[in-house]
């Protein structure tokens, strides 16, 4: 038993055999006050000889809470209700998106997202507006979000994403009519509180999963912060089909 604990690593030591249980039985009932002390400092021991297994350990947790983040939280990611969904709606990969209409790096990322919603046929994006840089970024994601009532969602999400300049109240509704909106209508539609309960929802479920800066991107189980190239997109979105397709044939 000893040297069993002797050669696991951390992880597995503090993990897989918590405190109140170890080889499937209570510690309580199982060991006596000496036998514990004595398991106790040989895991001290064991970290204390080999460090470098730490950042491994950390990194695993953090996997972990991730992805119960991930779980918990799948139907506001998924199916909230509210975020438009975009490229194939019925696409086995999904891509969630979490962006500022002010952020450059967002700006950036657009010709990725719409590369990806051209060449890849089977893929799902869910925009999620995450307003955080500016009172303006807010006005402009009410205003995106109130735009769905008239179908014109994608045509004026790219038109605000393309705008070279610093947003105003008076350009975001210059682009709305750009693009064919109802300008009043969509002035009206601005108004609902709902807009700012759905934002408040997106900011919490952000939080929830440490996504602090825009863009961020979700795709499947891994978390992505910033505007990664096309192709490392395409290479995560493939890895993730590739996960489905295993996953599918061991059932």
């Amino acid at each position: 038993m000893l040297f069993f604990v002797k050669r696991m690593s951390i992880f597995v030591i503090v993990l897989t055999f918590p405190l109140t249980s170890f080889s499937g039985y209570s510690a309580e009932g199982s060991f006596s006050k000496e036998q514990k002390m004595e398991i106790n400092q040989m895991i001290r021991n064991y970290i204390l000889e080999h460090p470098e297994i730490l950042p491994e350990a950390i990194q695993i947790l953090q996997n972990r809470s991730k992805n119960a983040s991930l779980t918990k939280n799948h139907t506001r990611l998924y199916n909230d209700g509210f975020s438009y969904i975009g490229g194939n709606p019925n696409g086995d990969v999904t891509l969630i998106e979490f962006f500022d209409y002010n952020c450059g790096y967002c700006k950036h990322a657009l010709d990725a997202v719409e590369k990806l919603k051209k060449n890849d046929a089977n893929l799902r994006i869910i925009y999620k507006e995450f307003p955080i840089l500016s009172e303006i970024s807010y006005t402009a994601a009410k205003a995106a979000m109130a735009s769905m009532e008239q179908g014109k969602y994608e045509e004026f999400h790219i038109a605000l994403l393309k705008n070279s300049g610093n947003l105003t109240e008076e350009r975001i509704f210059e682009i709305a009519r750009n693009v064919g909106l109802d300008t009043q209508m969509l002035a009206k539609d601005m108004t609902s509180s709902v807009f700012n309960r759905n934002i408040k929802i997106n900011h919490d479920l952000a939080e929830e999963l440490a996504i602090s800066g825009t863009p961020g991107f979700i795709i499947g189980d891994v978390i992505v912060p910033g505007a990664l190239p096309y192709e490392q997109l395409v290479n995560i979105i493939a890895e993730k089909r590739q996960k489905i397709i295993k996953s599918n044939q061991t059932r």
